[in-house]
């Protein structure tokens, strides 16, 4: 293992970095497409936001049990056949001729995308040495805030240019190139596989039906309304079937939920730090499209490039970043790349309409310096403090508080926005008003002061919780 180690560590990291970064990618770049996949597809925008809803559902609600299952099996076996599944059915989502052979194509995309995110870090971290661990991890960090963040910039650019199939097709050759690496590089006597007692259909089954419940919740509560009693009931449902979930798998022998993880305090509140940093930069991948095109008046174009300032800088820190955190404390890396997101939100706060664009983009270049600085050693901290065996599920848990910080920040911020423009207005406001920008300004105003304020609370608690934990 360890002559492969030093000769193909860069290729197999290229091969996984490729994978993850197509499957966060393909959470978000769909977004810019649903009303293009609307009126080619001849259905309404309220079935073909199920395009994404769904991907979302189906990934987050089968991360652990296939992180469950690479431990038992074999990590590298389902990150490979994960991949393969992932080019297949994103090929069949470019030949899909109606919403509901696009929806189950993106089902399949999803597990795809679910086998290969679950797998991911824990096979970095088995594959690769202490010496370049914390650089690997720093640059799948980068690769999934990439994916996440881009997504509507990538997408805005290309349907500029390609009819909605190019969003999917775009998969297919890179995928392969990535499956070659992976099947060339990366042997399959290469992983580690842990004995286990069974499987826990009990527990995969709560799983599944608990976040699919949450999911569905809060995922429409951005077209229907927190007031909706369908939405509080499947969100109210899902929360309380998870509760019960946590309390059957801490009786299990082999969890699906790995709930003897959060009992170490550095994993959870590490975890949590990721989850809460995932919120807030989906603040900004929601409301930026329409400050710069609605409120400024921009073109979908020059927002597309403008939007790439975050995750570009991110791109270029994350493994600078990594690096800091092989030789250095990688907690005090995290601490600054907190206090650097904190102030960077100050930029989104003061931009208005008449003054120079530069002032958001100072933010979204903070954003970014803030993220790269932040990802890769927080995911050093998360793996480091669990034990081999547990890998798989570690990585899975990483990859869930990701999703579900995504889904998260984008209905978080839709609520915020536009319930305070609806106060501000003293009238039901859904949409941009395009006769009232500065309805608007003031209401993005407010909600990025949330997210700072958020951000500024993360940056305390977990500087206070520090302190103590170290006397």
């Amino acid at each position: 293992m360890e002559q492969i180690k030093n000769k193909n560590l860069t290729m197999i990291l290229i091969g996984i970095g490729i994978v993850i970064f197509m499957s966060t990618l393909d959470s978000s770049i769909v977004t810019v497409a649903l009303p293009v996949l609307s009126k080619a597809l001849h259905t309404n925008m309220s079935l073909i936001n199920w395009v994404v809803t769904m991907y979302l559902i189906v990934m987050s609600s089968t991360l652990m049990i296939f992180g469950k299952l690479g431990d038992k099996y074999g990590k590298i076996k389902f990150f490979k056949w994960g991949t393969l599944l992932f080019v297949v059915s994103s090929a069949l989502c470019a030949l899909s001729v109606s919403w509901l052979t696009l929806i189950i194509s993106r089902s399949l995309q999803a597990i795809g995308a679910a086998m290969t995110m679950a797998t991911s870090n824990g096979i970095i971290v088995e594959v690769f040495p202490d010496s370049r661990r914390g650089q690997a991890l720093g640059w799948m960090g980068s690769f999934v805030s990439l994916g996440g963040i881009i997504g509507p910039s990538i997408g805005g650019i290309l349907l500029n240019f390609f009819p909605w199939h190019i969003i999917f097709w775009l998969n297919v050759p890179i995928g392969i190139i990535a499956t070659f690496l992976l099947f060339k590089y990366l042997p399959s006597n290469l992983d580690q596989k842990y004995a286990s007692q069974g499987f826990d259909l009990t527990g995969s089954v709560l799983l599944v039906i608990g976040f699919t419940s949450m999911f569905v919740g809060i995922l429409l509560s951005q077209q229907l309304g927190w007031a909706d009693w369908r939405i509080l009931t499947m969100t109210i449902v899902g929360l309380i079937l998870l509760i019960i979930l946590y309390r059957y798998e801490a009786k299990q022998n082999e969890p699906i939920l790995p709930v003897n993880l959060f009992k170490n305090k550095w994993f959870t509140m590490q975890l949590l730090a990721c989850f809460m940093v995932f919120i807030i930069d989906f603040f900004f991948d929601v409301i930026a499209p329409f400050y710069l095109q609605n409120a400024r008046g921009f073109s979908p174009l020059f927002s597309g490039f403008f939007l790439l300032i975050f995750p570009v800088v991110q791109l270029f820190v994350a493994p600078i970043s990594g690096n800091l955190a092989d030789k250095h404390d990688p907690f005090k890396i995290t601490l600054i790349g907190l206090a650097i997101i904190s102030f960077g939100q100050i930029f989104y706060v003061i931009s208005g309409l008449n003054n120079t664009i530069l002032i958001f983009a100072v933010g979204a270049a903070l954003a970014g310096l803030g993220n790269g600085l932040f990802h890769s050693p927080n995911n050093v901290l998360v793996m480091s403090n669990v034990s081999q065996k547990d890998y798989g599920s570690a990585g899975s848990v990483y990859s869930l508080a990701r999703t579900v910080g995504m889904v998260v920040g984008s209905a978080m911020s839709t609520t915020l926005l536009f319930g305070s423009m609806s106060i501000l207005d003293g009238s039901r406001v859904k949409s941009y008003i395009p006769s009232k920008p500065q309805l608007f300004i003031d209401g993005m105003h407010i909600t990025f002061g949330l997210s700072c304020a958020i951000s500024v609370i993360l940056l305390i608690g977990i500087f206070v919780w520090h302190r103590r934990s170290s006397k």
